[in-house]
């Protein structure tokens, strides 16, 4: 859509002396900031207006101000040799009745010859198709990736001799238990560096699977159906089912619940014993992925509730019945069932804006939205950057993510504190139309705000090459995401 910039005159002053944990986002290095933000402009005399700042009355004593359109951001240190993927073998394992996964590992040879420097390619997708077993036509995204060296597959080194491994999975929701070994497809789609275009050569390669060692199937089989109901727009969902062990079945290992075609490992799991009476006889809560014990003639009720559903609005906007299956490890088929749906809350189907990763993921996968954590719900590594070694301006991006069913807002400026203190100011783009001071954000819709910073009239502030800590916070969604800015390495500033 087309961009617009608004002006804004900054509002708050923000602390950052809170303490915050660790949550599961994006990182972001120096590099690869650079490399998608590129050189960081000095401010003209229509970025002071659009900031609210008279260029007039802001003092440059002592600063020359200089452009660095040929100034190659990243230093060149850190530039690595590119090459390309020329083949690439697959071959996949499971455990027979285990937990669904089908661990897939990928051979990839190099183009060319490897002469001193490493070689590294860029992964922009991995896909898993054609599989011989599941719903025909499904296709999944490799989860988990890792390299022999244990990165993330987005940037792939090959060793000495040009080769490089990836392993990864796919969880699949049908049950392997031996009778059949799956086939596949991977689709590789590969970069010569993580912001360029995708190489138009998609890589493919076919593989067959074969079955682990451990063998989980057991000569019973539990059979029983799963009743229970969702509510609206993502909402909390629960089932029960009631078993009866039947003979040469000595444990279950509660495992991945789908509900429709979205998985969830997390869950909260109960279960009760009855005597042959019907009278309770006790219970406990059970996890997903440990075993119960059980024995023959056991009855047993499970009861399982999904606090926050994760599907796409439309599986549970329309509350049609939606099909539920549970794994349960060392069973050979899959418990299902179809949960009725129910409205609940009226706030349930409201916007609801969240932050994702700033940067999206060249390599594609999970791209689920960033907890809070901290005392404060602090949503950390939610805002990157860089800013002027030795100057004044910066630059940093959120995205947002319309999670709920009704059309949401975000409301500008908000508030930008940099190293703990306000900047002089700032103004942001948004990729989408605004609308006056509010960008409009559809269900299901995401919205990239980069903002522009005039940090501090003291160089000293701004000479290292220290990640600076930024701030941003829109309070009326209760959105306050913390983040760095990194140093762009201009070093002709200091002098």
């Amino acid at each position: 859509m087309k961009k617009q910039t608004l002006s804004i005159l900054l509002a708050l002053v923000l602390l950052l002396s809170i303490s915050i944990l660790p949550v599961f986002a994006q990182d972001w290095d120096e590099e690869e900031v650079s490399g998608y933000f590129g050189a960081i402009e000095d401010w003209d005399t229509e970025s002071f207006g659009l900031a609210g700042v008279d260029s007039e009355d802001v003092g440059f004593d002592g600063y020359d101000s200089k452009s660095v359109d040929s100034f190659a951001v990243t230093p060149e240190t850190n530039y690595e040799a590119k090459s390309l993927i020329g083949t690439a073998t697959v071959s996949a394992t499971f455990v027979k009745c285990g937990d669904g996964k089908l661990k897939i590992t990928i051979k990839l040879v190099q183009q060319g010859t490897i002469t001193g420097t490493p070689y590294v390619t860029y992964i922009r997708s991995i896909k898993v198709k054609n599989l011989s077993v599941g719903t025909a036509g499904a296709e999944y995204e490799l989860k988990g990736c890792r390299t022999q060296f244990g990165d993330s597959c987005e940037k792939v080194y090959y060793d000495a001799d040009g080769n490089a491994t990836l392993t990864g999975y796919v969880t699949v929701p049908v049950v392997f238990d031996g009778t059949v070994s799956p086939t596949f497809d991977v689709e590789i789609t590969q970069s010569e560096s993580r912001w360029a275009a995708p190489d138009a050569t998609i890589i493919t390669a076919s593989g067959t699977s074969t079955a682990e060692a451990t063998d989980l199937c057991q000569t019973g089989v539990i059979n029983a159906t799963l009743s229970g109901y969702y509510q609206q727009c993502n909402g909390k969902a629960e089932f029960r089912t009631d078993i009866t062990v039947p003979a040469d079945v000595s444990f279950i290992v509660p495992s991945d619940v789908y509900l429709g075609s979205t998985a969830y490992s997390d869950y909260i799991c109960r279960y009760t014993r009855y005597g042959s009476s019907g009278y309770p006889l006790g219970g406990d809560y059970c996890y997903p992925g440990q075993r119960l014990n059980v024995k023959t003639g056991d009855k047993i009720r499970f009861e399982v509730m999904i606090d926050k559903m994760k599907n796409p609005l439309t599986d549970t906007t329309a509350l049609n019945p939606l099909t539920a299956s549970w794994r349960l490890g060392g069973n050979t088929v899959l418990l299902t069932g179809d949960l009725t749906g129910r409205r609940g809350s009226g706030d349930l189907c409201d916007a609801k804006i969240v932050p994702v990763s700033p940067i999206k993921s060249a390599f594609g996968g999970d791209d689920d939205p960033i907890e809070p954590s901290g005392w404060y719900s602090t949503y950390d590594k939610a805002v990157v950057g860089l800013y002027q070694k030795c100057g004044r301006f910066g630059v940093y991006q959120v995205r947002l993510r319309n999670i709920g069913a009704k059309m949401g807002y975000v409301t500008l400026p908000g508030a930008v504190a940099v190293n703990g203190g306000n900047p002089i100011s700032f103004f942001w783009k948004s990729s989408i139309q605004p609308e006056g001071n509010r960008v409009p954000v559809i269900p299901g819709g995401e919205v990239s705000l980069r903002g522009y910073v005039y940090i501090t009239s003291l160089g000293s502030q701004m000479n290292s090459d220290s990640p600076a800590t930024i701030a941003v916070n829109f309070s009326d969604l209760g959105l306050y995401m913390t983040g760095k800015l990194y140093s762009d390495h201009v070093n002709w500033r200091c002098y």
